[in-house]
């Protein structure tokens, strides 16, 4: 389960016309047993070949505060690229596969190219692809272990206890979608994921935003423009004459 601390932490670090969509209510929960509510998430997992979507980011710690705009595109279980502009001018792009991390930043003209065990030994970091895929289209991100959980069905939300030393407590929605999740670890202390404002695209429920805090780091995602199994280029090239992270 720290896999999962360390997918948290590690994204904020690492970050360091379209179709229409309508908000989602939250509509009531059901009497339900714990293992088919986990059955059900699992169900209900992002399963569009692509997702591209507007990106806004914005981060802030006690020593420095960003934000920029851009893009993100997925293709499932392959691919997860982006491009983040600052006052309009691109500044770095990513592209993530299940045993590839690529990154360069024009700002300090510096890049990353590594394997995911590589960027662990580097940064202390440890996360699979599809983690962070699920991180990113609000599914369960973290496996649960029945005997060691308690279910408490609320109007809106389903709420998961777990005795476990890192994760604590799983919100998800009525529709087994991420609506929250708290988090500990020796080293950050707690950690806070949020998703608000679903958005209903066809038979697809995509956050409208994701917010993580960590101690007195604070990293938003927010999603806008959403296509869903589009054809999609991910188009990545490290400049020339830049330095090797």
């Amino acid at each position: 389960m720290k896999k999962i601390i360390l997918i948290l932490t590690g994204f904020v670090l690492f970050l360091s016309s379209c179709k229409s969509f309508r908000k989602t209510t939250y509509d009531h929960t059901q009497k339900i047993r714990l293992n088919k509510l986990l059955r059900e998430a699992d169900n209900h997992r992002f399963s569009s070949k692509t997702l591209e979507a507007g990106l806004a980011v914005s981060y802030n710690d006690d020593t420095q505060s960003f934000s920029g705009k851009g893009k993100i595109r997925i293709l499932k279980d392959s691919i997860i690229w982006g491009s983040l502009n600052f006052l309009g001018i691109p500044m770095a792009k990513f592209y993530i596969t299940p045993t590839k991390i690529q990154y360069y930043n024009k700002i300090n003209r510096s890049y990353y190219d590594g394997s995911l065990d590589l960027l662990e030994q580097k940064l202390g970091l440890s996360f699979g692809f599809n983690d962070l895929q699920n991180l990113l289209t609000g599914d369960l991100i973290s496996k649960i272990n029945p005997e060691k959980t308690s279910l408490i069905i609320n109007a809106d939300n389903y709420e998961l206890h777990l005795q476990n030393p890192v994760v604590k407590k799983i919100s998800l929605t009525a529709f087994y979608k991420m609506l929250s999740g708290t988090f500990y670890d020796s080293s950050q202390g707690n950690i806070q994921l949020n998703y608000q404002n679903y958005q209903q695209i066809a038979k697809e429920y995509i956050p409208g935003s994701i917010v993580i805090q960590t101690g007195i780091k604070h990293l938003k995602i927010k999603y806008s423009k959403i296509f869903l199994n589009k054809a999609l280029g991910f188009p990545f090239r490290i400049p020339d004459n830049y330095q090797k992270l």
